[in-house]
């Protein structure tokens, strides 16, 4: 199932809003041609741009999770597969009692171990968990305990075949990161640096190959990034950013100069790419004026679901 990929590309997603209708949809970019927003759309214009519109009208549907060129959307309780290259549909029949169990985060990724991909299900008000993995067909009951939180980001983020979320703890004020193995089945806990009370805005991402902690301080509306090795924490970054919390990194591959930008995702600023070498930052273009961007994702187009029975028409812009 796991067949050759492709390099590493990143997936924007977009909100476009006309008169009659509000429309989501994504471009596929390389690492080496950013849209920079240089002047109003020509990065759009001046590098080869490939616009991934989504299978489904309802503009309720959300992405997820991604793995492998493969995303995972949602609607309301619902789940499909979607690879965005070969236009292929997979959908997920519903996880049980998902009507009334409250969703609590989604993760999805591939277990090199059964050579299948998985998705997980947990609840923040249930102490029941779910496993769907595609070659079987049909959801499980993790057996595994899972630590008690009261709050889960929705998506996790999936790095050597383990699921991290960030969760929090409001009745003994606490917050950790949640892990979950797709081979062995088994949640763990990670601490985090410090005490929760100093950090903004936190999330997860690798940085240099390792599990990276993004956090904004509130002593000295700084950003640091965290990297987990050895089974403690410690500051490769500090990008004395002094502006807006930053919500989201990705280290982009490094240049024939040995420099390594970073993608960042901002609250009110965009996404930009941070030259940490120069420390200088240059914004990515909206598509259009009437459109704004949203998130950005790693991708790797992949001819996974090829060998499945369902196939979609992408929607129109």
């Amino acid at each position: 199932m796991h067949t050759s990929r492709t390099p590493q590309k990143i997936i924007f997603s977009h909100n476009w809003k006309t008169k009659k209708r509000k429309r989501y949809f994504c471009t596929l970019h390389g690492e080496d041609e950013l849209p920079l927003c240089v002047s109003p759309n020509r990065g759009y214009i001046s590098i080869r741009t490939k616009v991934l519109l989504f299978p489904c009208r309802s503009t309720h549907s959300r992405t997820v999770g991604s793995c492998d060129g493969i995303s995972v959307m949602r609607i309301k309780t619902c789940l499909s597969l979607w690879n965005h290259s070969i236009k292929r549909k997979l959908s997920v029949p519903e996880c049980p009692q998902a009507s009334e169990m409250p969703l609590g985060g989604i993760g999805f990724g591939f277990d090199p171990i059964t050579d299948d991909y998985k998705i997980v299900w947990i609840s923040c008000a249930k102490d029941r968990s779910f496993v769907y993995a595609i070659k079987m067909g049909t959801w499980c009951d993790i057996a595994s305990p899972k630590p008690q939180f009261s709050h889960v980001l929705l998506e996790a983020f999936l790095f050597s075949g383990v699921m991290y979320w960030e969760v929090h703890n409001f009745d003994i004020r606490s917050t950790y990161i949640l892990t979950f193995d797709l081979s062995t089945h088994v949640f763990g806990m990670i601490p985090l640096p410090g005490p929760i009370c100093d950090w903004l805005t936190t999330s997860i991402t690798t940085i240099q190959g390792s599990l990276a902690l993004v956090a904004c301080n509130i002593k000295d509306d700084d950003t640091w990034i965290w990297v987990w090795r050895d089974a403690s924490w410690c500051v490769v970054f500090k990008l004395g950013t002094g502006q807006l919390p930053i919500n989201g990194v990705l280290q982009l591959q490094p240049q024939p100069n040995n420099d390594s930008d970073l993608l960042l995702s901002t609250y009110g600023e965009g996404l930009q790419i941070y030259n940490s070498k120069a420390r200088v930052r240059s914004r990515v273009g909206d598509f259009c004026a009437t459109a704004s961007l949203l998130k950005w994702m790693p991708c790797v187009e992949t001819l996974q679901l090829l060998d499945m029975r369902e196939t979609a028409s992408e929607t129109t812009l």
